[in-house]
């Protein structure tokens, strides 16, 4: 991952995290910050973004591009940060949950795992590609397949709009 990226994201997290400070005054407080922590940007597991979205759209936001909320779950102590990038529409956030609902599902290294989009037969690789697949409305779109290859530990999302 992009490093200039994953700074400004683990900066603009650390800063959500000190401003919410409900529990401070609360014995206990300290066990919060023992949770263990799940960040997801627009439906996605942080580690999972693909370089060349990254590159060609995260790196670019302001800080006044994303939306953040937090969700803590006292009894599975984890701790949910969810970031949502303004200009993303629908379709992207879908196709993204959908890559989550598919990992669930699979036994898999998150670490190791690389995903990449195909729209429309084309596998995305440039700017104007990323820019089409950000802009995507889910009532126009449909996931053809969701496939995981275990070998190259990559799942390839294939999405068609109609």
């Amino acid at each position: 991952m992009n490093v200039k990226i994953f700074i400004y994201l683990t900066t603009i997290c650390q800063c959500f995290v000190c401003v919410l400070n409900a529990q401070t005054g609360i014995v206990g407080h300290e066990k919060y910050n023992s949770y263990e922590q799940h960040i997801y940007v627009d439906n996605l597991v942080q580690i999972l973004i693909s370089e060349i979205f990254v590159s060609t759209y995260y790196s670019e936001l302001k800080k006044s591009d994303f939306k953040t909320s937090q969700v803590i779950d006292t009894i599975c102590q984890k701790r949910e940060i969810n970031i949502h990038t303004k200009k993303v529409k629908d379709g992207y956030l879908f196709v993204n949950k959908s890559i989550m609902d598919k990992i669930k599902n699979i036994e898999c290294d998150l670490d190791r795992l690389k995903i990449s989009y195909v729209y429309n037969n084309k596998l995305v690789t440039t700017k104007k590609g990323v820019m089409e697949i950000l802009r995507l409305r889910e009532k126009r779109i449909r996931i053809s397949e969701i496939i995981y290859d275990k070998q190259l530990e990559m799942i390839t999302v294939y999405v068609l709009r109609h």
